[in-house]
């Protein structure tokens, strides 16, 4: 397929049920081989994008095409079983009867080369030497590495996953989401996830859409998500931060209480316009040398680092990230300092 042909796009797409508008003029695109991710809250509609993907649902608006071939929009509805699409579900959906190898090699039907896919993919997805294993016998994350390799076995264009790790305990859902996003790497599949776990969206995903009553607020990798939030609401949705009051007094200059910023970036906002400024935990950094002060107000134990939340001298608060060595108390007050690489404001709310 030409590079410049992308192996998913959806234009405009819109999805209704009757007067409930769940999508609305939905648009984004995947490489080949790239992984993307809708991130949002329940009911924010990605599940509903997911299964318009799939052929699930019909389109009420848009299009959609598949390495360049219309598959949905323009009246245009091809049946799911005609996509060349897998799917890997939050419930894994295995066959309880049928071993890891049976399983995997369900979709290969009596093809030749059947036997020695399977094995390909139990040795991709770490579970080689299993294939005579029965799903009951297996812990949840091997399971879910059976219903990965099940769907990947016919060589799909487009692999789908819907809240894959939802089952999963925390610490084995952050572990397996990386190991997921190596397998789709290595087999070259192109894939969508959908969560509403940021920590999953980041492991896996190349791009990331933050959705919100069933629209893109921003499509864009992890790192700008986090860096160079579009809007107030991402900004707030992804990772955790303050905003603080501040006054542009530059073309890229801000004053507030813990200082002065210029950057080289233009602001988007009026010189002498009032700012609320995006601090993140780890743009506050501890400095006893800092004759800036904060009062602990809060701290919770991470391990490595603990997250305090800082009162300011005007009442403010702010979060900052802190290595566990240095063991403040509640009501404590330490020094302080700001290390700033990325300048997000927005116009003051009214």
């Amino acid at each position: 397929m030409p590079e410049s042909i992308p192996m998913l796009a959806l234009d405009q797409i819109s999805l209704r049920y009757g007067a409930h508008t769940v999508v609305e003029a939905l648009s984004l695109q995947l490489a080949e081989g790239e992984i993307g991710c809708l991130l949002g809250h329940s009911g924010c509609g990605k599940t509903t994008v997911l299964r318009a993907i799939a052929g699930f649902e019909a389109l009420t608006g848009g299009s959609l095409q598949i390495a360049g071939a219309p598959v949905a929009g323009n009246g245009i509805h091809l049946p799911p079983e005609q996509r060349r699409i897998g799917m890997v579900f939050q419930d894994y959906a295995l066959f309880p009867h049928l071993t890891v190898a049976g399983n995997i090699g369900f979709g290969l039907g009596k093809a030749a080369n059947a036997a020695q896919r399977v094995d390909e993919l139990l040795d991709l997805v770490g579970l080689a030497g299993q294939g005579q294993r029965y799903p009951h016998q297996l812990s949840g994350g091997q399971q879910q590495r059976v219903a990965l390799a099940r769907a990947l076995a016919p060589q799909p264009r487009l692999l789908l996953l819907d809240e894959p790790f939802s089952n999963l305990d925390v610490e084995l859902r952050e572990r397996l989401a990386q190991d997921v996003r190596t397998i789709l790497k290595a087999a070259g599949t192109t894939a969508v996830l959908v969560t509403h776990d940021q920590r999953e969206a980041f492991a896996v995903a190349d791009k990331v859409g933050v959705m919100l009553s069933g629209a893109i607020r921003q499509w864009a990798t992890p790192y700008d998500l986090y860096h160079q939030p579009a809007d107030r609401y991402v900004a707030d949705f992804i990772g955790e931060g303050v905003l603080l009051p501040g006054t542009v007094t530059g073309p890229a200059c801000i004053d507030f209480e813990l200082g002065q910023i210029c950057r080289t970036v233009p602001l988007a906002c009026n010189g002498g316009g009032k700012v609320d400024v995006l601090i993140r935990p780890d743009d506050i950094q501890h400095d006893d040398a800092s004759d800036f002060k904060a009062t602990v107000l809060n701290r919770a134990f991470r391990g490595a680092e603990f997250l305090y939340t800082l009162g300011l001298p005007s009442g403010a608060r702010v979060l900052s990230l802190v290595p566990s060595h240095h063991d403040h108390q509640i009501g404590e007050a330490i020094g302080i300092r700001l290390e700033l690489d990325h300048l997000i404001a927005f116009p003051a709310s009214t």
